[in-house]
This record gives structure tokens, C-alpha cells and sequence, in this order.
């Protein structure tokens, strides 16, 4: 079965600042994926740029057999027409940093508002739906409270429930605990975990280790725009092969700023240049001894 999300060579520049420089990701179907890495890595511009809130400058990505964005041969982006975008944002949930609810809406009627007006599914329909989302979150007795009247983890549980709303195939969760007291965040990350049980597809980023420890399938480590390190996420986080890795990994632990390497961090193409021009220097010596050799 093809992968969920394909990303391939994934550039985005604003103006002349490259932020992404060639991202290559897949996730499967029911896998959990998260994404950690320094603040300013391009960790939620990745993010942005699955559903299109970003528009690549370079690179792929087809989410659930649908291409959304392709370079071409000419080095042009095409990109899928707005009602393919649309219909496939559809089944593309995304929880922000910010809760971004409606503050002159309910708890219930931010969760019935997408589904109505983009679903065409009935009051009734969309009230039962939201109430059961409510329920699941642990805020069966929130319908009515209004963003103001919620503490920040509790708002943050409805932007959870509303983008459930929709039924989406893929989650994708951009640093939903930074807004929020830490004692408030385990409510979060306890929701996001039942997720992970029920088989949701979720791509997270996130700063909290032990939950991408415990939950996710894999992580991937990105600095300057690029994909450092990536593999099983107990693997990572618990032996990383990387020196940028484990530096990043030591200063959340210290909660200290990540201390600067000399260790450059290349985009795959410079890494297959240098393999190739290794690989030709090895086989120039090799046919040197061999001459040598035979003399």
C-alpha cells in the first residue's frame, strides 16, 4: 500500500531567505510522525506546506493518491486546481500553536460550523457529532462555554475536537503544547495519544520528547531547512547518530540554547555529489594499485 504522505525534494523560500532546502518524507497510513528540531529549522513550514497554507518553490507532495503540488521539467510548480486543494484539505485536520477558535462561538458551535457549512451536513448531524468530539476530549460539559470562559488546554482540546469534526485521513499537530500552562499540557497530549491508539495518521511537531518517545513510530530531526537525522523515535531520541542531534536533544534536556557545530548540515544533493566524486576518487585508486601492480 503506498505511504499516506509523500514528500520529495521539498524547497519554500520567503523572498530570498530558503527556509526549506530538499525535505524528503513519507508517512503510512496509521503511523505517527514527529517532528522535532531547533526553533527557525522549517519544522512548521514543513507542516504548513502538506496542505498548501504555504505554496512550495520546489519539490512534490501527494497526500492519499492526490498530487497537490509537482515541479516540472522547466523547474515550474504546478499545483492542483482549487477544488482538488479544497477537497483535499477536507481530510487534512490541522491543530495550530493558537487555538484560533471563533470567540463569539461555543465550544459546540465551533465544531458543527465546518461541517455544516463545508459538509452540508444537517444541525442535527453535526450538534450529535460534536457532542460525542466534546465527550471523547474530556469537555462533554463545555458545549456551551465560550473560548474566553476555557482554560487554554481546554481550548486547545476543542481545536482537537473541530478538526476531528471532519473525519480527516491525516492529523497534523504544529506545537499544540507551546500556548499552554505545562501542567495543562498533558490533557492535550493525553487526546493526541488516544488518537495514536485509535490508528490516526498524525504529523507532529512538537518539543515534548517523552510523548514523541512513547507515541510516535518514527522522528525526524531537521535543522537549516533540512531533514538531519531520521528513524524509529525511540531509536532517535534515545541514541541519535548525529552530533547536531544530540546537541539539539542536550539542550531541550538543559533547556539551554543548542550549542553551534562545525559539523555542516548538507542538502541531499551535496551529499550525493560528495558520495560520487568518494566513490570516483576510490576507483581512480584502485585502478592506480592495479597498475602499479601489473608493472
Amino acid at each position: 500500500m503506498a505511504p499516506l504522505v509523500e514528500i520529495t525534494g521539498l524547497h519554500k523560500s520567503f523572498g530570498k531567505v530558503e527556509v526549506l532546502k530538499g525535505v524528503d518524507c513519507e508517512i503510512e497510513r496509521g503511523e505517527v510522525v514527529a517532528v522535532i528540531g531547533p526553533s527557525g529549522s522549517g519544522k512548521t513550514t514543513m507542516l504548513r506546506c502538506v496542505n498548501l497554507l504555504e505554496r512550495p518553490s520546489a519539490g512534490r507532495i501527494e497526500v492519499d493518491g492526490r498530487v497537490l503540488c509537482e515541479e516540472q521539467p522547466d523547474g515550474k510548480m504546478k499545483f492542483a486546481p482549487k477544488d482538488a486543494i479544497r477537497e483535499a484539505r477536507e481530510h487534512v485536520g490541522m491543530v495550530f500553536q493558537r487555538f484560533n477558535l471563533f470567540p463569539h462561538m461555543t465550544a459546540l458551535h465551533n465544531i458543527t460550523e465546518a461541517p455544516m457549512a463545508v459538509k452540508g451536513a444537517s444541525k442535527q448531524d453535526a450538534e450529535s457529532r460534536a457532542h460525542e468530539l466534546l465527550e471523547s476530549v474530556g469537555l462533554g460539559h463545555k458545549a456551551d462555554a465560550y473560548p474566553l470562559q476555557l482554560s487554554g488546554g481546554q481550548q486547545q482540546r476543542v481545536a482537537i475536537a473541530r478538526a476531528l469534526a471532519m473525519d480527516p485521513t491525516l492529523m497534523l499537530f504544529d506545537e499544540v503544547t507551546s500556548s499552554v500552562d505545562p501542567e495543562l499540557a498533558g490533557e492535550i497530549l493525553l487526546v493526541m495519544k488516544r488518537l495514536a491508539e485509535q490508528g490516526m495518521t498524525m504529523l507532529v511537531v512538537t518539543h515534548e520528547m517523552g510523548f514523541a518517545a512513547e507515541v510516535a513510530d518514527r522522528a525526524l530531526f531537521i535543522d537549516h531547512g533540512l531533514v538531519v537525522e531520521q528513524g524509529k523515535a525511540a531509536d532517535l531520541l534515545g541514541n541519535p547518530q548525529h552530533q547536531r542531534t544530540r546537541a539539539f536533544l542536550r539542550a531541550v534536556l538543559d533547556r539551554a540554547p543548542m550549542e553551534e557545530s562545525d559539523e555542516p548540515v548538507r542538502s541531499p544533493e551535496e551529499i550525493k555529489s560528495q558520495t560520487e566524486r568518494e566513490l570516483l576518487l576510490q576507483q581512480q585508486k584502485v585502478e592506480r594499485i592495479a597498475k602499479e601492480d601489473g608493472g
